[in-house]
């Protein structure tokens, strides 16, 4: 046996379903076996760096290893932008990189790979030996199922094409990897905490991404009940208290003016599974007088970006059942209701954000706030929702709902243009029976619009919404902001749609919100990958975004 047939099949037994990437000769000999004799689906990227982001789209929407491969040298370097993005989103991304053969000193292509994928990636497993291959394949994808972020598996091709014996053998990962366990708090932490909710006038609960995992929905909204504390999410875990009368939605620099408002009177709050990054507490101002009590079961997610008071490890729904249990069934006599009231949750009931702003058009292109709104109203239910980063991102991630917060995919981490066409299509590849759209900029589209050719060929279905208002939007406004002349941040673009037509999607233009509409209309149900390119009005500022960077 070859080692590159080995390598397949070891790849295979892990339960590999699909592989992105790009061939070339270091990654060309074992792609044929693992399409061919194990019926692995092979989505061919026209960029090495969309199939990096690919493999994290598909890890961000499944849970499971997001496999991509690409050749030696300038196929690896290809990647460093979604690697690195992965690398701070911890997203379980496994890439197979080939490599020079050793004694070939001069090929042209022989780069020190293990600087690279250490700069980027930030974790490297080679394949030392032919005798190593199975435990250091084992070992990249230990390292992914156990939640430590990407890593880059590298094999040469002179290692690739040695012998094994016949009888090569290989153990999946999960033989060797415990199976997630539920963390129960410390008994002395959780009642200090149970103290802090006991005398608290103004308490918030703030449930991020990590509580939605754990499943603490009804053991929140039980505390908060109890407790008097209003309820609120970060940005990753909107609409998860939708219903209730005194759910704030998001807090954060995305937060609406009355949640805002209201949150800075908090003195208590309780962060449940919500990485408290600069966007969640927008920049320290948004609980001016709260003590802050992080409840994760990372101890390396404590206190990351934000301080805190008060640290509790466990489990989210386990810490809020304890809390509970610990505050005993009904409150004591004369205890303060909080923040909560009939007056603030009669504003709450039928709140709109957008009341009273004042829309943009038709003229000079669709208001991105309307454009959010009927999107809102025609896109399907059960839909997936990935918005791309710029300055249209703020309305299209607080104004599109989704059913379920997984339903919400923002890969901003590292704030880079041009990975939601990507993102989005291993989205798409991995919850085919779900709607899945993307919003994307002008910018960030003529960074990835060679991917709309991978969509077409491979049959992904997805809708694609180009925002284009004929710039990098955020640089326009912030030249304005500073004084500057704005020329250098304005393009004149192509027509997107009749791009997208001859890359063999289905595409219109919209130039006004009603024309949207129409175009919604002709695009759904989904029969294959779409396109609507809808031109924004180049006046409208988003205030909101440029607050949640700022603070």
């Amino acid at each position: 046996m070859k080692a590159y047939d080995a390598l397949a099949d070891a790849i295979a037994a892990e339960g590999t379903e699909v592989v992105f990437g790009v061939l070339g000769d270091g990654n060309m000999y074992f792609m044929p076996r693992l399409v061919d004799h194990h019926g692995v689906r092979f989505v061919a990227a026209r960029h090495e760096a969309a199939a990096a982001a690919m493999a994290d789209g598909y890890f961000r929407a499944t849970g499971r290893p997001g496999i991509c491969t690409v050749t030696h040298g300038p196929g690896l370097t290809q990647t460093g932008t979604p690697l690195t993005a992965a690398r701070l989103a911890r997203s379980g991304v496994l890439l197979i990189a080939g490599d020079t053969p050793v004694a070939f000193r001069h090929h042209g292509q022989n780069i020190d790979q293990y600087p690279f994928v250490m700069a980027t990636a930030g974790a490297f497993q080679p394949a030392r030996l032919p005798a190593t291959l199975a435990e250091d394949v084992q070992l990249a994808f230990r390292h992914v199922r156990l939640g430590r972020g990407p890593i880059v598996f590298n094999i040469g091709i002179d290692l690739q094409r040695s012998e094994l014996p016949d009888d090569w053998s290989y153990t999946a990962s999960a033989a060797v990897v415990p199976p997630a366990q539920l963390r129960p708090p410390e008994p002395a932490a959780l009642a200090r905490v149970a103290g802090l909710l006991a005398r608290a006038e103004r308490p918030v609960i703030v449930a991020g991404r990590g509580a939605v995992r754990a499943g603490a929905r009804d053991a929140l909204v039980a505390l908060a009940d109890r407790s008097g504390a209003l309820l609120s999410t970060t940005l990753l875990a909107k609409g998860w208290f939708r219903g209730h009368p005194f759910d704030l939605g998001i807090a954060g620099g995305f937060s609406h003016d009355l949640a805002r408002d209201t949150l800075a009177g908090a003195d208590l709050v309780l962060a449940f599974g919500a990485n408290l990054n600069l966007f969640t507490v927008a920049h320290g101002s948004l609980f001016p007088e709260a003590t802050l009590v992080q409840v994760e079961i990372d101890p390396g997610a404590v206190g990351h970006t934000t301080p805190v008071d008060v640290a509790l490890l466990g489990d989210a729904r386990l810490v809020a059942e304890g809390l509970l249990a610990a505050l005993g069934p009904t409150p004591a006599a004369g205890a303060p209701a909080g923040l909560r009231s009939p007056a603030l949750a009669a504003q709450l009931d039928g709140y709109d954000p957008l009341a009273g702003e004042e829309l943009a058009g038709p003229e000079g292109g669709a208001d991105p706030r309307a454009v959010a709104r009927a999107c809102d109203e025609l896109l399907p239910r059960g839909r997936v929702v990935l918005v791309g980063i710029g300055h249209y991102s703020g309305y299209q991630a607080i104004h599109v709902g989704v059913d379920s917060p997984d339903d919400l995919i923002l890969p901003w981490q590292l704030g880079s243009v041009g990975l939601g066409l990507p993102t989005a299509l291993g989205v798409a590849v991995a919850r085919p029976a779900q709607t899945v759209v993307v919003f994307e900029g002008d910018g960030g589209i003529m960074m990835s619009l060679q991917e709309l050719e991978t969509a077409a060929r491979c049959g992904i279905p997805l809708l694609v919404i180009v925002l284009d208002d004929g710039a990098y939007g955020a640089e326009l406004h912030m030249m304005r902001m500073h004084g500057l002349d704005p020329a250098l941040s304005l393009f004149d673009n192509p027509d997107f749609a009749a791009v997208a037509r001859a890359l063999g999607l289905r595409a219109w233009n919209a130039e006004t919100v009603e024309e949207l509409r129409a175009a919604l209309g002709k695009a759904l149900p989904l029969q294959g990958p779409s396109l609507i390119r809808v031109r924004l009005n180049q006046a409208v500022v988003h205030h909101q975004i440029f607050r949640a960077l700022t603070g």
